[in-house]
């Protein structure tokens, strides 16, 4: 990803990263920073510096990936221009964002198939036990045709002055920080919400007035946060105490209830990552299923207080309700709307 106009320090910010992570590192020593991070596939490690006079790169060591999420791509080209660059197989995706927006209007596509392919003397490729064809290892950091590859950097330096030559990337120590990847948008609401847990949400949504049903709600989405423990961080006790008076909460990006979020988030995919992999390996994994099932609920119950914030009270309700964990929720709720 490129972005115009940006400190590469400001680029990583927007990226999301960790202050306290943030140091001068070589590509050697981000990968294995990286490798070494036990929840590295979930807050990958970034490196961003300068090609060109005005553009700043940032490139991803690993981990999951983010460029491609449009809140992502929101925050990196806010108030300026971004181009990203996204392989699949042999092709190339060269793509320009402006204050948010993708301009399709001058997305194109660079074919790059490879061009080192293993061959027998008569001109037929090789291949390998399991029927994959066997490839010579080279120098071109993206493999695939280096042709194509010097066409398009050549392209990006005559088009938007972008002089990034990935050969000579590595060497430098530069920006580099850990990434708390940013919270996914909320999916808008689902209108008319009618049933939840075969509970006739509909009839309850009509004949309780606004400010009840709201007021229920938020005691609904307290007893949640008591369920699974989220209450016991303070950036989400405050935040509920302000529910309660009925005060305005601040969710902006970076702050510390966000932060809070982003991190029960980061945990929890990564506790399913690790779960995974060790299955798939047949290893011990460093987490257990109930450690990745205690984190899926605080990040479950997080989510469930991000949307009481930006829905409308219908689907605010079924975002909460759909989330509680006592067998007596219906109860409670009954208790909560005659409060």
């Amino acid at each position: 990803m490129f972005v115009a106009g940006v400190q590469p320090e400001e680029l990583l910010a927007r990226r999301g990263c960790l202050p306290e992570t943030v140091r001068p590192r070589s590509r050697e020593q981000t990968r294995l920073s990286a490798a070494a991070a036990v929840w590295a596939a979930y807050r990958p490690m970034a490196r961003a510096g300068w090609c060109g006079d005005a553009w700043a790169y940032a490139a991803l060591e690993g981990g999951d990936a983010q460029f491609g999420r449009p809140e992502v791509l929101r925050r990196l080209s806010r108030g300026t221009r971004a181009v990203r660059l996204s392989k699949q197989g042999p092709e190339v995706h060269v793509t320009l964002f402006a204050d948010g927006v993708e301009q399709p209007e001058v997305a194109r596509r660079v074919d790059s198939p490879r061009e080192d392919y293993v061959t027998d003397a008569a001109g037929r490729p090789v291949r390998g036990p399991d029927g994959q064809q066997w490839q010579r290892i080279g120098v071109d950091p993206w493999p695939g045709s280096t042709a194509a590859y010097a066409r398009l950097l050549a392209g990006l330096e005559q088009e938007y002055g972008i002089a990034w030559h990935p050969e000579g990337d590595g060497d430098e120590p530069v920006a580099s920080a850990l990434l708390l990847p940013v919270l996914d948008d909320v999916p808008p609401a689902r209108h008319p919400v009618t049933s939840v847990r075969d509970f006739d949400l509909g009839g309850l949504v009509d004949r309780t007035p606004p400010q009840r049903l709201r007021s229920a709600m938020a005691a609904q989405l307290t007893r949640l946060a008591s369920e699974t423990g989220i209450d016991t961080y303070p950036e989400i006790a405050q935040a509920l105490e302000r529910i309660r008076r009925d005060e305005p909460v601040d969710l902006s990006a970076d702050g510390a209830l966000d932060l809070r979020m982003r991190t029960l988030s980061a945990e929890a995919r990564a506790a399913r990552g690790l779960l995974d992999a060790a299955r798939h390996q047949a290893e011990a994994a460093p987490v257990t299923a109930a450690d990745h099932a205690a984190w899926a609920v605080r990040d479950s119950a997080a989510r469930a207080l991000r949307a009481f914030l930006l829905l409308p009270v219908p689907a605010v309700a079924e975002a909460v309700l759909n989330r509680r964990l006592s067998v007596r929720w219906r109860d409670e709720l009954a208790a909560d709307l005659a409060d």
